[in-house]
């Protein structure tokens, strides 16, 4: 098992356990994740969920070094041009990793490098509380790519636009000061405290109304968030991902990655 769940009252812990590939999500990983957001929102014995990872990273992204990994992307982005798809605010590939269809709240215990994919799953999460020695931040560009799965839009909309840009352009990472400066982090704390910490803010939500909890949740999304172009940002963003994806400098990102080499953009 690639993810791992423990449930203890009113709170589910999600673990990423591939440590050795720093949690990069494979196909596997990716279903697994996707199997727990749908119970945990129909479940009414869970209230809230908190998401880390085991090792030294939180999430580093999607598994490039998969021999297919390019190929998978490319399927998947060209799906996402979908009318359907392109309208829903779960494009650009994240629908099926990040909790974007539950209005429980989800904390993001940030442990390690959280990078890419994984950068766009803590900000689908409500609240990210970080260790000190963690780094966040997208890295897409260097691999020839768009950040997707919400990097852009969520971002821009969460920090102040000129560091949003900083972050995105210079694909970059900042640490967990910097972070929590910004906004970008809700606390930061001692590796040591990072989980605790976590789930104190979870049995505080959870002690709380689990109906009003999520009502707030949804009035704050749907009034601030998504009423403010956020799904015509989304439906850009995947639209956006669809092309870059099928470049040949996607797949020289890609593959110089892989290839633990610099990589060689041509522009086209």
């Amino acid at each position: 098992m690639t993810v791992r769940i423990e449930t203890e009252g009113r709170i589910a812990t999600v673990t990423l356990d591939r440590p050795e590939r720093m949690n990069a999500i494979n196909p596997q990983m990716s279903r697994q994740l996707g199997e727990f957001w749908f119970e945990f929102d129909r479940s009414d014995d869970l209230h809230v969920a908190i998401i880390t990872g085991a090792g030294r990273a939180f999430c580093a992204g999607r598994d490039l070094t998969r021999p297919d990994a390019h190929n998978d992307e490319i399927d998947r982005a060209a799906r996402s041009t979908s009318k359907a798809e392109t309208e829903s605010s779960n494009s650009a590939g994240l629908s099926s990793w990040g909790p974007d269809n539950t209005w429980k709240p989800v904390i993001a215990a940030i442990n390690g490098w959280c990078l890419a994919g994984g950068f766009a799953l803590a900000l689908s999460c409500d609240l990210r509380i970080m260790s000190d020695t963690a780094r966040i931040g997208s890295m897409a560009p260097r691999r020839g790519l768009l950040p997707g799965g919400g990097q852009v839009q969520r971002l821009a909309r969460y920090v102040p636009f000129g560091k949003a840009l900083e972050l995105l352009l210079r694909a970059n990472h900042f640490d967990a000061r910097e972070a929590h400066r910004i906004g970008l982090a809700n606390a930061v704390t001692t590796p040591e405290d990072l989980l605790p910490t976590a789930r104190e803010w979870a049995e505080e939500i959870a002690s709380n109304a689990p109906l009003a909890v999520r009502a707030s949740k949804r009035a704050a999304y749907e009034g601030v968030l998504l009423q403010s172009g956020f799904a015509e940002g989304m439906g850009l963003e995947s639209q956006l991902y669809s092309e870059i994806m099928v470049t040949e400098d996607a797949r020289e990102g890609t593959t110089a990655f892989a290839e633990k080499r610099p990589a060689e953009f041509k522009g086209r």
